[in-house]
Formats: C-alpha cells, sequence, structure tokens
C-alpha cells in the first residue's frame, strides 16, 4: 500500500526537522553561553564595586532627604500649632469666666466677678509656665496680668512695640469688630524687659462685662520648643544594620548620634588622622546647600577601629542644622569581595547546568519526536488497511464511517503537530539569535538571558506535552471511565489551538465542572467535528471577526452542551438534513458529510443522550448556528 506524497512529506518533517533543528540550536545557544559568559563575568565584576557605591550613596541620600523633610514640615506647621493652641487656651478661659459670670450675676456686682474671674486665672500657667492669661477692659485699662501685678490698673491704650504698633489700641479695635482673632506684634519678655519678641496672641471679647481675654506665645519660643521636641524624637533613628541619621548644629554641637556619649557635646576641632577637621567640614557642606564629604570615623562600628567614611550632608538653615548620614567604604570592599566570589561560583554552576541542560533537551526532543513519528506512521498505516479492510469487507455502514471519521481526524492531527511544534521551534530558535544578538550589541544581561533560557525549557516541555496530548487523543482504546466534561473541552483546545490562533478565532466559554462516566475521547472527537466545521465555515463565507463560544451548564439531572458561532449558519432549507451520512454543504471544499452524522451517533449510542441545531437569527439573518447536546449524568 503507498503513501501519499503529502503522507510521506509530513512523516518526514515530523521525524526530522524538530531534532535537526533542536540539535543545531542547543549547540549554538551552549558555546554562545560558555565562550561569552565568563567575559560577561569579568565586565560585571569591574562594574560591581561603582553600582555598589552608586547604590548606597543613593540610600543615604534617601535617608538624609526623608529626616529634612520631616523638620521642614514641623517647621512649617509651627505657627499653625502655635494658634490653635493659644486659641484654645483662651476659648478655655472665656468659658471658666463665663460660668463664674452666670453663677454669681445676681448676688454679686460686676466689680466681685471681675475680682472672682482674676482670682480663678492668675495661677493658670502653660506652654512650661511661659503660657498666662491676661484680660483687658475695653478703654485700654490691665484688668489681669500674672508676670507683674503691679501694673493691673494702668492704662496701656497708647502703648506701642518696637515697630511703633499700638498693641492695646488695635486688639480693642479687633473686638470690636470680629469678637475674636489673633493678633502679632512684638513684646518685652517677662524675664528680659530690655527687648522687643515677636508673639502671637489670640483674644476674645467677654461681653457681659466689657472686657477682652487672651494669651500668647513668643513665636522664637515656640520654634525652640518644637525643635527640641523633633530632635528627641529623632536621636534614636536608624536604618538597615548600622546606618543612622545624625545631627549637628551649626556651632559644633552634636545633637543627635548613635553614641549617645557624644550628644550634647560640642566637636567643632574633631579631627581625623589626614588633618580634616570633620565636624567643621560638616558644617560648611550643610551651609552650602548639601553634598557629600570623605574623611576617616573615629570608630567603625564592626571592628571598633577607625575607617574611610563617606558621608553625605544637607543643612536645613531656618534652624542652623547639619543633617547627615554615611557608609564605611571598607565594609563595601568586604560585600563586593563577596558578591565576587558568589558570582564566581554562581557562573560556574550555571554554565554546568546549561550544558547539562542543553543535552538533555536535545536527547529527550530528539529521541521524542523519532518515537512519536515512528508510532504516528505505524498508527496511521494500521487505520488506513483496518478501513481498506472494513470497506472491502462492505461491514457495518456505521463502522465504516467510524473508521473514515478517524482517518479524517488523522490527517487533521497530522496537519496539528505541525502547526503546534511550528511555533515553539520559531520560539527556540528566536530566544537563542535573540540572546546572541544582545550580546554582541551588549545589552544583554543576567535577567534577559534567564528569561531567555526560561522560554526554550518552556517550550521544549510544551513540545514534549504536545505528543502526550496527540497519543492520548489517538489512542485505540475504547475504555469507560469517569471524567469532567471541562477537562474534555480543554483537551479539544489544546489540540486543535494552533488552527484557532491561526485563523484568529476568539474563543468565549462559560464552563461549569461537571463529571460523568463515559467515553472521553468520543467527546473530544464531537467537540473536534464541531470546531472544524465552523473553522471551514469562516472560511467559505469570509468572516472577518471570528467568535465561538461554548457553554457547559447542568440542567436537572443532565448536562447541557451549548456550542454556537458566527459563521453565517445553515440554509434553512437544508438545516434539518445535517446529521444524513454523506450530506454536505461543502462539495466544492472537499466535504466528507460524514463528521456531524458520527457525532450524532456518538451522542446518542454512547452517551445515550441527544444532539439538535437550529440558526441563530437577526433581523431575519442566519448569522450563526447553535448546538445543543444534552447528556444524562447519571
Amino acid at each position: 500500500m503507498s503513501e501519499s506524497k503529502v503522507e510521506k512529506r509530513l512523516l518526514l518533517i515530523i521525524k526530522y526537522a524538530m531534532p535537526l533543528a533542536t540539535i543545531i540550536v542547543s549547540i549554538i545557544f551552549t558555546l554562545f553561553i560558555v565562550f561569552n559568559n565568563i567575559k560577561e563575568f569579568k565586565k560585571e565584576s569591574q562594574n560591581l564595586k561603582e553600582v555598589f557605591i552608586k547604590t548606597q550613596k543613593a540610600l543615604v541620600k534617601s535617608e538624609v532627604d526623608r529626616v529634612f523633610e520631616q523638620i521642614d514640615l514641623e517647621n512649617k506647621k509651627i505657627t499653625l500649632t502655635l494658634k490653635n493652641n493659644i486659641k484654645r487656651r483662651v476659648n478655655e478661659a472665656y468659658n471658666i469666666s463665663l460660668n463664674i459670670y452666670n453663677e454669681h450675676k445676681n448676688t454679686h456686682t460686676n466689680e466681685e466677678i471681675i475680682k472672682l474671674i482674676k482670682d480663678s486665672l492668675r495661677k493658670v500657667n502653660f506652654n512650661e509656665n511661659r503660657g498666662y492669661y491676661f484680660i483687658n477692659d475695653l478703654n485700654g485699662y490691665s484688668v489681669l496680668y500674672p508676670p507683674n501685678k503691679k501694673i493691673e490698673g494702668k492704662n496701656f491704650y497708647n502703648i506701642q512695640d518696637l515697630n511703633g504698633f499700638y498693641t492695646v489700641r488695635e486688639s480693642i479695635k479687633l473686638v470690636k469688630e470680629q469678637k475674636e482673632g489673633f493678633i502679632e506684634y512684638s513684646w518685652k519678655k517677662p524675664e528680659d524687659n530690655k527687648n522687643f519678641y515677636k508673639k502671637i496672641s489670640y483674644i476674645k471679647l467677654f461681653e457681659p462685662l466689657n472686657l477682652y481675654i487672651g494669651t500668647g506665645e513668643y513665636l522664637e519660643d515656640f520654634k525652640e520648643k518644637v525643635k527640641k521636641e523633633v530632635i528627641l524624637e529623632l536621636q534614636n533613628l536608624k536604618y538597615g544594620l548600622n546606618g543612622f541619621v545624625f545631627l549637628v548644629d551649626y556651632n559644633g554641637v552634636y545633637l543627635s548620634h548613635s553614641k549617645k556619649e557624644y550628644v550634647g557635646k560640642n566637636r567643632i576641632n574633631l579631627k581625623d588622622k589626614n588633618g580634616i577637621y570633620i565636624t567643621k567640614e560638616i558644617i560648611n557642606t550643610a551651609k552650602k546647600g548639601d553634598g557629600f564629604v570623605k574623611y576617616i570615623s573615629t570608630v567603625m562600628p564592626e571592628t571598633n577601629m577607625p575607617a574611610l567614611k563617606t558621608t553625605y550632608i544637607r543643612g536645613y538653615k531656618d534652624w542652623q542644622l547639619a543633617i547627615a548620614s554615611g557608609f564605611y567604604n571598607e565594609k563595601i570592599q568586604e560585600v563586593i569581595k563577596e558578591k565576587e566570589i558568589n558570582l564566581d561560583k554562581k557562573n560556574k554552576e550555571y554554565i554546568f547546568k546549561l550544558i547539562s541542560i542543553s543535552l538533555l533537551i536535545t536527547i529527550i526532543l530528539f529521541i521524542s519526536s523519532l518515537y512519536v513519528s515512528t508510532y504516528l506512521e505505524k498508527y496511521f498505516l494500521k487505520y488506513k488497511r483496518k478501513i481498506y479492510q472494513e470497506m472491502e469487507k462492505n461491514k457495518q455502514k456505521d463502522i465504516l464511517l467510524a473508521h473514515q471519521t478517524k482517518m479524517v481526524a488523522m490527517g487533521e492531527m497530522l496537519e496539528n503537530i505541525a502547526h503546534q511544534w511550528r511555533q515553539p521551534l520559531s520560539i527556540i530558535t528566536t530566544s537563542a539569535s535573540g540572546m546572541q544578538l544582545n550580546k554582541e550589541l551588549g545589552f544583554l544581561t543576567d535577567e534577559s538571558q534567564n528569561e531567555s533560557i526560561e522560554v526554550i525549557l518552556s517550550n521544549a516541555k510544551h513540545l514534549s506535552q504536545t505528543i502526550d496530548d496527540f497519543r492520548d487523543f489517538l489512542s485505540n482504546k475504547k475504555t469507560k471511565k469517569e471524567f469532567d466534561l471541562s477537562d474534555a473541552y480543554y483537551k479539544t483546545l489544546k489540540l486543535i489551538n494552533s488552527k484557532l490562533k491561526a485563523n484568529e478565532v476568539e474563543i468565549i466559554n462559560d464552563i461549569e465542572e461537571i463529571k460523568i462516566e463515559s467515553y472521553e475521547n468520543e467527546l473530544i472527537q464531537v467537540f473536534m467535528n464541531l470546531l472544524n466545521n465552523s473553522l471551514d465555515a469562516f472560511k467559505i463565507k469570509n468572516i472577518q471577526e471570528k467568535v465561538i463560544s461554548f457553554s457547559i451548564y447542568k440542567e436537572d439531572d443532565f448536562a447541557i452542551i451549548e456550542y454556537r458561532d458566527n459563521a453565517g449558519g445553515i440554509e434553512d432549507s437544508v438545516i434539518s438534513r445535517i446529521f444524513e451520512p454523506y450530506f454536505t454543504t461543502k462539495h466544492k471544499y472537499n466535504g466528507t458529510g460524514i463528521g456531524l452524522y458520527m457525532s450524532q451517533q456518538i451522542i446518542i449510542k454512547q452517551f445515550n443522550g441527544d444532539i439538535k441545531v437550529e440558526n441563530i437569527k437577526e433581523k431575519a439573518q442566519n448569522i450563526g448556528v447553535v448546538f445543543t447536546i444534552k447528556i444524562p449524568i447519571k
């Protein structure tokens, strides 16, 4: 029995094309990696130190910038925080005064009530004893002034601050017009009666007695308080294993440091063994804005010995503060040396592993391809002889049709195998060529190299899996077993996936997991028939946007399988005949007319089910077809 030229060509391609391509790709790929990996290692070792130092500089800079931003944020909030603080205090005093007034207004004179209010507020102190309440009347007379009781009763209506601002006069104007508000002016401190300092006060009108109550805070004092709180919060700021940020004021006093004995100590004259005044250098750099400096530190934490240190400094002018953090260069040398050792070891292991894997893949694919091609050849010839024998003996029509269907499936399988293997082989060749090109252009990295290796291994595994998938489907064993309908669906897609992609068919599915006991391969054959019919119809009717949908769901004790396409449907005059043997609507395209007939026979005889077909219509036009398969679950 002679084979056709097409059959011989397909078998030759399966038998020799893939092993030959695999061997060539593996040899080129392996030699490329082996001879160039050593060169790449040397280049990477040279760049490692520069990259590592750059990374450490970026790290210390980011930590210093983060502290800078935190200090800047707190500094910007000082005025708002101060105002909220004194406003809250004034409202508290106002409520106390109002309660006293309401309690005694019917039993005491206004003078007596004012005395009770003064007695209640006089001893109230806050803001580390800097804060106190003052009360003036609307004519400018002082009613309550705890820092100096002697001035109470005196008139300050015409008093001016250092800038000529009438403090009391403007305060009276404010409460008359707005009832309450903030006022900023220069004022003497109780402990310093000679100098004026900027002060912010909040005042509020107390209408029942024609008074206004207020309190204030010197901006300089409050800023110093916030500064101390922020610095205290940053005392133990560390990152990584031994990284820390330290703070130095412009006088040389260390405000924050990992070594507690340095905190509060003036080290302006600290000098390293090369004669560099470390603290002065830090302060000068901070005053300029920011920058890196190098010096010999007093001690490296890991060794307790002096060591070269690179430090990043950034100045905060408003607080006269230098923010700094650094790293030890000696430590980087140790890390680099360790990385070089690990990198050398990794490369040697990688080269050995790569050669082993390439050799193994080559052997496996070569043997597998020979095996599957031999198996398919024997299987194909066996079925050809069996079909001819059955045809010659003129046995039952169903048996003849079954073998004819299998023959069609075999031809389609060979075509699918060729499709399935063409893309992975192309990907393997492209990945190797891409790596070689990237290497020549100097773009090859470990990451891209590993990605290419993973792609080659993944596609090699895919080729091996393809062999198993087609062998399982073509198995002549007809055994009833329990299987999931969703598994049959996904196995079918794997077998015909390459054709679906080649024809740009969109698959939409809504699949439930339903188990039945029957012949899985027979159902896969039904699915294959439906898919192949749709592919032919798409081609015949030149459909541009091709869509196929699968739905599998449970209805009572039945599994329902709905298959739809948008291939233009079937003529209404012949749709009732499509399950007849040898009936086909594809005469010009070599249709056999047995696919749907055998599908119906399988569903009815093997699954005790039913299959129906109807057109999908839109505005009286056929746009597609829907097949509904109903199979009893038990």
